[in-house]
This record gives structure tokens, sequence and C-alpha cells, in this order.
């Protein structure tokens, strides 16, 4: 006895014989639910109940069952049992509009995590038109405090002596004397920046916690911003969890690699993952090691949350750190220069090349 299902049911054949079967209902709602289930590889009732009497299984799907086994079911037609190419047309419309709106995290992420660099660029230019219109009237507050400090103060009042007093300077200041209305312009910037600031900062509070509930191993090996980013550049947790470890780790560095291939420049040995500290605090000569490691441990970390529910991360993490001090003990200083160009070499005949 083999197990067939179909999208209308499930049967029980004996060669091109039906000895049991189990009709799905004859509504647009069960079906679409039912063929939803079987796309995402469940196992039906239907199914679990003949499956008492399979001695073989027609899918891959139903292998947990019993041996899979190639068989021809074509003789087997919704015809035959009141069922219609209308009911699978309406029953399949129904599946694909509630594909399109189930919840992917690594989009969701992905959007996230561009609103976030958009707005980390656009904190930043204002930052700087702040510091420098307002650092006419008060220059000797540009080195007291941070840009987002520096927002807030001037935001709340932008009056010389208010702030001085906020941040606890003395002295007279060599800045120039505003109006009121100068200032009154300022502080409406100011009020734009800071705004900005906080919504940067909720925006990347909210990355850190997604990641760190979708992508718990990928989120400890690469931190959740970088870990965002690179779903963002490969197109999804799908995608990066598929990719080689020699892909992963140039992910953001396309332009220099087409440049190599073009021109035959210097190759690229890192993308966007240059960011993680491991790496840009590294020796210029340990860079392009530790780069091929971290994205070694972010391929695996990108399948163990795809694939599977499991957190890795301490493990992951244990090995890049091992790996990664094996590296700097083994490289501990800059690799020797190769003989300067201007001298000749001598080939083993002893002659001048």
């Amino acid at each position: 006895m083999i197990l067939v299902t179909k999208w209308f049911g499930t049967f029980l054949c004996d060669r091109e014989k039906i000895t049991d079967m189990r009709l799905f209902p004859k509504d647009v709602e069960s079906i679409a639910e039912r063929m939803g289930r079987i796309r995402h590889g469940d196992i039906l009732e239907e199914e679990l109940e003949l499956s008492k009497r399979a001695s073989s299984v027609a899918e891959k799907r139903l292998g947990r069952i019993a041996k899979v086994t190639a068989f021809d079911s074509s003789f087997i037609r919704p015809e035959k049992f009141g069922c219609d190419k209308e009911l699978l047309r309406q029953a399949s419309m129904r599946l694909a509009m509630e594909s399109l709106v189930e919840e992917d995290p690594g989009a969701y992420i992905t959007e996230q995590i561009r609103a976030y660099d958009d707005l980390v660029g656009t904190c930043n230019l204002m930052s700087e038109r702040l510091r420098e219109w307002y650092g006419l009237h008060f220059p000797e507050l540009e080195k007291r405090v941070d840009d987002r400090k520096y927002a807030e103060l001037v935001a709340a009042d932008p009056s010389r002596e208010k702030i001085s007093k906020e941040v606890g300077m003395e002295g007279e200041s060599a800045g120039a004397e505003m109006t009121p209305d100068d200032l009154q312009t300022i502080k409406i910037l100011a009020t734009s920046a800071s705004e900005a600031f906080r919504a940067r900062d909720a925006i990347e509070a909210s990355i850190q916690a997604k990641m760190r509930r979708e992508a718990v191993n990928l989120s400890a090996v690469a931190g959740p911003i970088i870990g965002a980013r690179l779903i963002s550049l490969s197109g999804g947790l799908t995608r990066l969890a598929g990719m080689p470890t020699s892909t992963v780790q140039l992910l953001g560095a396309e332009k220099a690699m087409f440049r190599h291939l073009k021109d035959g420049s210097r190759p690229p040995k890192h993308g966007i993952i240059f960011q993680h500290p491991k790496i840009h605090k590294a020796p210029y000569w340990q860079r392009g090691k530790i780069a091929r490691t971290l994205a070694g441990r972010i391929s695996l970390a990108a399948k163990a949350d795809f694939y599977s529910d499991r957190d890795l991360s301490s493990e992951l993490v244990a090995h890049m750190d091992r790996r990664i001090e094996e590296i700097r003990k083994r490289y501990p200083g800059p690799p020797k220069r190769e003989a300067r160009s201007g001298k000749k070499r001598r080939s083993k005949s002893g002659k001048k090349r």
C-alpha cells in the first residue's frame, strides 16, 4: 500500500486501485489551509490516519512515516471526486494572499536597518551644521559635550549664559553676539536634531531586540547592528544562510571587488564586517585572516538561525575567539617587506635579471 496526497484529499493505493481515501472539505479555506501546511512540510491528520496501513509514501515530506517510493498517481483525478479547477484556483489565490502577509523577520530587519542608517547620516549632518552655526556664538562648547548633548542643550535654551551654567563653564566667550531671532532659528534646528537622535536610538534598540529574538546566533557573533546590515545586504536571512563564507566576507565591498576584476587592483579583504571591533582594532596584517575567521562563524550562525532554533552562540563565539587569539600569536609582527623594485634580482645561474 502506498500513501498519496493530492490537493483535494489523501489516498491509499494498491498499484492503480484506490483502497481507501480521506477527501478534504470542499471549501476554499479548508483547501488553502491544507495546501499551506503541506508547503511547510507538515503531516496532515488525514495522512496520519491512513498511514497505519501504508508500507510506503509517494513524497519526501512523508518520509517520516514510511519509505519514499516513486509512484505515478495521475490516475487520481479531481473531477472523479467532485472537485474542479475553479476550486483549486480560488484556494491557490487564497494561499498566495496569505503568503504575502506572512511575517518575514528578515524583511522587517532590512527596513529597520535602512531607516537606522539613514537616521545616522541625518544626525551627523544636522549635528555638523548645528555645531558650525552655534559655534559662531559659543565656540567653547564645541569640545565639552558630544553631539546628542550639544543638540539637547541648544534645544532646551540657546542662551550662552544658561548653557555655561548647565555644563559648568566659566569665563567670557570669544563668540559673536546673536540676535534673539537667530537664536530662535538655531533652537528649531537643534530641536530637530535632538528628535533625530532620539529616533535613531529607539530604532537601534528595536533592531537589537529583534535580532536577539530572530537571529540570536548571528547577533552574538557579528553584533546586532552588523548582523542586521548583513541580512539587508544579502537580501534576507534565507539568502545569507545559503551564502559561502567568501561571499559573506566581502558583503558591502562589491565596488572594490568589481574594480579589482576590471583593472587588477588589490582585491578587498573584507566588506561591512570591517566594522566589527575584532577586525578594525586589529593590526593591518592580521585583518584579512581575522575577517575570514569571522565570516566563517557568521555563515554558521546564519545557518543555525535559519535552519534550527538552537542557540549555539556561546560555542560559535568561543571558537572564534580561540582562532583569533591563535592568529595574534602566530602573526605578532608585520610581514617582511619584499625587495625593493629598484634592485635587480639574481637568477639561479647568478645572472642579473
